[in-house]
Order: C-alpha cells, then structure tokens, then sequence
C-alpha cells in the first residue's frame, strides 16, 4: 500500500488483546517507512475499544489518559 504523500502525523495506539492489532502495527509502519511522523504504541492487556471503557476500568482509563496526552503533545509540536 503506498502512503499518500503529505500525510498528517499521526498516532496510532493498539490493544494488546484487540484481534486489529497486527493491522494497525502494520499500518504505523507503513507509516514510519514513508517518513511520516507517527507515534506508535501497543496498550498492554487492554482489549478492542478500550478507550470506551474508562468508567469501568481504571487501566483503561489511564491508556486513555497516555493516549490523549501523545495526541495532545503531536498537536503541540505542529505549532
């Protein structure tokens, strides 16, 4: 898949339990290997839509926490 050229950085965070995690490992690959600016993390033992979990998980709740703050410092190095 080729990478369109001037393509936003990104931040691309997975489950370690999400069975989507090998696509979007992949995907922040293809991302890096086009020297596209992306932050890339793999959330232990959290599980698909985790950030939706937040009130009934503590752990969830803090990934959530790390993921607002990566996407927050992106947009504060755009600037």
């Amino acid at each position: 898949m080729k990478v369109p050229d001037e393509v936003a950085p990104a931040v691309v965070i997975t489950a370690e339990h999400d069975p989507l995690r090998d696509e979007g490992d992949a995907y922040a690959a293809r991302l890096a290997a086009a020297d596209v600016r992306v932050g890339h993390r793999c959330e232990a033992d959290m599980v698909h839509g985790f950030l939706t979990l937040d009130t009934l998980s503590p752990a969830a709740a803090a990934a959530g926490e790390r993921a607002f703050a990566e996407v927050a410092d992106l947009f504060g190095q755009m600037n």
